[in-house]
């Protein structure tokens, strides 16, 4: 997708709500940087009757300098700085977006990471969204499909025999939707509220103030150090190869035990809390009710960005990003 095509991905009719699975909107953001206000794509999909009804992306202007491009982003989604030149900001796309998902529920995979990105531009920009209700295809995977090996979005395509394209976030959007209503059929639901309920899950939730909170599972309380290697040779070119990872917040994919262990399996270093020495934090999804008043990050989150503004090399990353790496 080209900048100049952007203007044409933002037309299209509303299609009518018909009986059956609610209308739900899919959605798959892509950014610059690891800061999460600065999206430069966004794809998403309509469903409704549990099927495709209508496909849309965008290019989008971050609005920051090309020097501040994060390499490790680019090789993920492919996104040059040249790319979004010409492309809408946030801010206008907003208007045709908060059209598209009224009064329908979001979806999409590891939503913690997408749903940050929208509460993050949203607040860059002062815009009040209305009252947003949103469900995690990765976590309904993980309670539909338990011996999956993994809930990664090109790991479930497979599985359910999916095309994505991990550089599309208009495919992956619509490739998140499917898996949302393929989960939801086998938990003999209908809807994606019964499909929630049978997950042991609820809707995540966004308010007009931006505050959220999540769908998430709980983070647990295992301790780095009640684990070990279980391997003894390692790649020393693993991006997480003597890194010491750190996490906050619940990850989709997996226990906080399995994220240590598999950090601990590539030659990496898990971490209990935030220091000098971390190279990376790994953000889940955040429970507002666990968050002091007014914080929209959790305090590893904030000692990070602390660190970050001293000049400390520490890598702020999503769970979608971490299981790309692993």
């Amino acid at each position: 997708m080209k900048a100049g095509d952007a203007a044409n991905t933002l037309t299209g009719s509303r299609l009518s709500w018909v009986d059956g699975m609610e209308r739900f909107v899919a959605i798959d953001f892509e950014t610059a940087t690891d800061s999460r206000d600065s999206t430069c794509a966004l794809g998403w999909t309509v469903f409704e009757e549990g099927e495709p009804r209508e496909t849309g992306g965008t290019l989008i202007d971050p609005e920051i300098p090309a020097g501040a491009w994060s390499a490790f982003n680019t090789v993920i989604h492919g996104i040059e700085p040249a790319d979004v030149r010409g492309a809408p900001t946030f801010a206008e796309i907003w208007p045709h977006l908060a059209t598209l998902v009224a009064n329908s529920p979001l979806v999409a995979h590891y939503a913690s990471f997408d749903l940050s990105v929208l509460r993050a531009a949203l607040a860059r920009y002062e815009l009040e969204p209305d009252p947003l209700r949103y469900a995690c295809s990765a976590l309904l995977s993980r309670a539909a499909w338990p011996l999956m090996v993994s809930v990664s979005l090109p790991v479930v395509s497979r599985n359910l025999g999916l095309l994505v394209a991990e550089r599309s976030p208009e495919a992956n959007a619509r490739v998140s939707g499917e898996i949302a209503t393929r989960a939801a059929a086998a938990l003999h639901s209908p809807h994606l509220d019964g499909a929630l309920v049978a997950a042991g899950l609820h809707w995540g939730t966004v308010a007009s103030d931006l505050s959220w909170t999540p769908c998430g599972l709980p983070a647990g309380h295992v301790r780095a150090a009640d684990l070990a290697p279980r391997i003894t040779e390692f790649d020393p070119q693993h991006p997480f190869g003597g890194k010491t990872v750190v996490f906050t917040g619940a990850l989709a994919s997996m226990t906080r035990r399995e994220a240590f262990q598999r950090v601990y399996d590539v030659g990496g270093r898990p971490g209990d809390g935030v220091t000098k020495e971390t190279n990376v934090l790994v953000v889940g999804e955040q429970d507002i009710r666990r968050l002091a008043d007014g914080e929209t990050m959790s305090a590893k989150q904030r000692l990070a960005h602390d660190l970050r503004a001293t000049g400390r090399d520490i890598q702020l990353i999503g769970e979608d990003d971490f299981l790309r790496a692993l």
